[in-house]
């Protein structure tokens, strides 16, 4: 008798113990998303969109970047990465501001005050010897029924990024580049 009521307080205690533990990781997730933007870096990064329909989903704008190829003059790191192997990538950016690939590796890189580091994960590499990766920012949920403003396959495309120090990625917002 004694150990039941023992054993019913135990498993209240670790009830609350769960339920306070589910509430904060939710808080702490949720919290991570808002962090991001206020103390994250914010880089630019050109791209050429196309508007998918997903079922389950809704309308999303799949976005391809320039930075997702890294050309053999650019890698620094081992000859033989296996497929979704975490790699960093080094960006830089040019005169218009818009961030492009200044070295990448399987190893650890470090960034001059301007550059910044971005976590990728790599694809394959080609028959060129040009390696593709995936920053995991290729889908830009957009509100239902505004798709066609995103529709052009070959606009070019600015995107607006915060990259978090502890390596997490969002897109803010995704606008027409203004051509020079």
């Amino acid at each position: 008798m004694m150990m039941q009521r023992i054993w019913n307080k135990l498993k209240k205690r670790l009830l609350l113990i769960v339920i306070i533990l589910q509430v904060l990781f939710l808080t702490v997730m949720a919290g991570l998303n808002y962090v991001v933007e206020e103390f994250g870096d914010i880089i630019y990064l050109e791209t050429e969109p196309y508007d998918p329909r997903d079922v389950f989903y809704g309308d999303y704008v799949h976005l391809n970047y320039p930075i997702e190829e890294i050309f053999p003059s650019y890698w620094f790191g081992s000859e033989k990465v296996k497929r979704n192997k975490v790699i960093n990538v080094l960006l830089k950016p040019d005169e218009r501001g818009i961030y492009k690939v200044k070295a990448a590796s399987d190893k650890s890189l470090d960034p001059n005050e301007d550059e910044v580091v971005i976590r990728a994960r790599y694809l394959y590499k080609d028959h060129d010897n040009v390696r593709h990766v995936t920053y995991g920012l290729n889908r830009y949920y957009i509100e239902e029924g505004t798709g066609e403003e995103f529709d052009t396959v070959n606009q070019k495309m600015i995107v607006t990024v915060a990259l978090s120090p502890w390596g997490q990625k969002k897109i803010l917002e995704v606008d027409e580049l203004e051509q020079q």
